[in-house]
């Protein structure tokens, strides 16, 4: 089938919009990309007067452009004034442009220009993205992360506090301005306190012409509103929970939403009155769809679209060799594309998520509508179906082929596939093959602190309190990461080794008759070497998670991974594994994956290898919200602070207030 030339539909009255941004530290490369952008232009140009939204077009011979957002982030509210009689079943008011419904559960939220999830962007490869972000919110400061770009020009608009940038206070407001290099299904969300999980987030999809896609063959539409993004959601702020509550059975959702709506149904069987989200076709047209797992808690999500498989063509904005399964089981941080071949009867079809794994028994899960109908049908009528729901018990196909499943075994447990079943397009063989000048082994774990520890006199440690007395940290390698009072990356003067620690150098604070000690983790890497991870889960006694690591700045190319669930995990168990699988495998992955976001096996353990040529500080995490929180987290140096892009003039700072007290202070 040819392909239509709107894949993207092209706004009304786009221009070309020429602009300066000021930076005089730009790297080469990126400075003769913004002089090739600006050209001839040398009048400072009115921002506000080009919004982004209108970035959002097709990407075949078109020049880069400067894409513009002014966003408001700010306390608001689900189903409040806003909303008018929504929740009494005017459907009308439900759609009013300052009503935010998610799942018709009356709360507190964080929202940027009042929506959840936040605006979308969408732009073309090599775009200049400029966001100016004012922080409305009182009391609380905030940083915005661009999951999925590496920023090698702009490693200062990475978005991690007392990282790359200081925070943005109250009444602040931040330009972030970034390039648009990797081309893909990215998003953004807060790296803040539990902002993400109270509603800072949105999608950001790169597209690129389709010479550049593999798999482009494969779909005939690739349209805006076909961007999927399931997140978790409770009915109380995330900070609720942090440190946590003894009575509250553990740190889990209430529900999910997709693109931020949903329905939700009371213990007495009262359904709120509240819209889902719909996502149209037309009968005989392959659809590419773009899915972002925004979730913040430890559940991973399951996605079915009923009587549709799925094609899986990219995870993490990396093209895959097709693979068709019907379920898709993603983690928090992880992108998933795939085609949907609308070649079903004209009718509505269930799109469903459920919350599995840990959350197995709250039964949690889902809906949107997948609508074959005219769209002289209104969405109004589509949205408020009285159509009967699926059980949660009840899959949405006979024989459930899953991508990703928690039990899955890799390579071996056919037709189920996981991320190491998948080929990429195409590999470089200086990493797959060449020899690591660094290989470390980072074991993660959740443990149980002392009460002592936790409540002793002077005691102001971070934890979590999961349920009752369980009182945990996180830690990798017996660290439990925290931060210094200032931005690492872009005040290096402040830096001194000995403010840094590893496996291998605690500093001086740390008790050295505990195993266990919380400080600034770094591992520090030479610049272009070749790295390899083996990320081993030791988590003791906690359900059995699927942990996702993110690590910023990079991709990582994905070698191997198992489990076995009947012993702890050690590296020479990882090992004996691996070999048994490379026997018991029914393929050979000569062309690993590559992705940014990692889930590792519950009990079990990754390999990783990835070329060190981004250099300054970078964030890699757990991406769970309340385990990033607690200290999962390390940051990778790459290279020296000579090797590092340098921030802008009047960069903004930010460090700890000591003076000494002397006559100083009273002039």
């Amino acid at each position: 089938m040819a392909k239509p030339s709107s894949r993207v539909p092209l706004p009304v009255g786009q221009v070309l919009i020429l602009v300066a941004i000021c930076s005089s530290t730009a790297s080469g490369s990126a400075l003769e990309r913004y002089r090739s952008l600006i050209r001839n232009q040398s009048v400072p140009i009115n921002l506000e007067a080009f919004p982004g939204e209108l970035c959002m077009r097709s990407c075949e011979d078109t020049l880069p452009r400067v894409c513009y957002f002014n966003w408001v982030l700010e306390h608001y509210h689900a189903m409040g004034p806003a909303c008018k009689a929504c929740a009494d079943g005017n459907h009308r008011d439900c759609y009013h442009h300052a009503c935010l419904t998610a799942d018709g559960v009356e709360r507190g939220v964080m929202s940027i220009n009042r929506q959840i999830p936040g605006p979308p962007i969408q732009v073309c490869k090599d775009d200049l993205v400029v966001i100016d972000m004012m922080n409305a919110m009182g009391g609380t400061a905030t940083a915005m992360h661009w999951h999925g770009l590496h920023q090698r020009d702009t490693p200062y608009m990475d978005g991690v506090p007392f990282v790359t940038q200081c925070p943005i206070e109250f009444m602040s407001t931040f330009r972030y301005s970034f390039w648009a290099t990797e081309p893909g299904t990215q998003f953004y969300h807060s790296h803040a306190g539990h902002h993400k999980v109270n509603g800072h987030y949105g999608a950001m999809i790169i597209r690129q012409p389709e010479a550049n896609d593999p798999n482009a063959h494969l779909y005939d539409f690739d349209l805006p509103d076909h961007t999927i993004l399931g997140s978790d959601w409770m009915h109380v702020d995330g900070e609720m929970f942090m440190p946590g509550l003894p009575s509250s059975g553990g740190i889990l959702p209430k529900n999910l939403l997709i693109n931020g709506k949903g329905t939700y149904t009371y213990e007495n069987g009262t359904t709120t009155n509240a819209p889902r989200d719909v996502f149209r076709v037309r009968k005989g047209g392959r659809y590419r769809f773009r899915f972002i797992n925004a979730a913040s808690h430890v559940c991973p999500l399951e996605l079915q679209i009923e009587n549709h498989p799925l094609q899986i063509i990219a995870s993490d904005s990396f093209n895959l060799q097709p693979v068709t399964v019907n379920t898709l089981v993603t983690t928090s941080g992880e992108r998933y594309d795939f085609v949907v071949n609308a070649d079903q009867p004209s009718a509505n079809y269930w799109i469903r998520l459920r919350a599995i794994g840990p959350c197995d028994y709250l039964n949690i899960d889902q809906t949107a509508v997948l609508s074959y109908l005219p769209f002289s049908v209104p969405e109004e009528e589509l949205a408020f179906t009285d159509r009967e729901l699926p059980a949660f018990s009840e899959s949405l196909f006979e024989d459930t082929i899953s991508a990703n499943h928690p039990n899955t075994t890799c390579g071996i447990s056919k037709p189920d596939v996981c991320i190491t079943d998948f080929e990429a397009h195409s590999r470089d063989d200086s990493i797959v093959n060449g020899v690591p000048d660094h290989k470390f082994i980072l074991g993660f774990e959740n443990y149980r602190m002392t009460f002592d520890k936790t409540f002793g006199e002077n005691s102001h440690e971070h934890f979590m309190n999961i349920h009752d007395d369980v009182v945990l940290q996180g830690a990798i390698n017996n660290l439990s990461f925290t931060y210094p009072p200032f931005s690492m990356l872009t005040q290096p003067e402040l830096l001194r080794e000995d403010m840094f620690c590893d496996e291998h150098t605690r500093p001086a604070h740390c008790d050295q008759s505990d195993s266990h000690c919380t400080c600034i983790h770094r591992l520090k890497i030479e610049l272009h070497s070749l790295v390899e991870l083996y990320i081993l889960d030791l988590s003791p006694d906690v359900n059995p998670l699927n942990h996702p690591f993110h690590l910023h700045g990079y991709q990582m190319h994905v070698m191997e991974m198992g489990q076995n669930l009947a012993e702890p995990i050690t590296i020479a168990r990882a090992q004996t594994i691996a070999r048994a699988q490379s026997l018991r495998r029914t393929t050979v992955t000569n062309f690993p994956p590559s992705k940014d976001t990692v889930s590792i096996p519950s009990k079990g353990y990754t390999r990783l290898r990835f070329r060190a040529d981004n250099p300054g500080f970078w964030l890699m995490h757990c991406h769970f919200e309340w385990h990033t929180a607690v200290g999962m987290a390390l940051v990778v140096q790459v290279g020296e602070p000579t090797d590092f892009v340098r921030a802008p003039a009047n960069f903004p700072t930010c460090n700890k207030y000591q003076p000494d007290v002397d006559e100083a202070m009273f002039r």
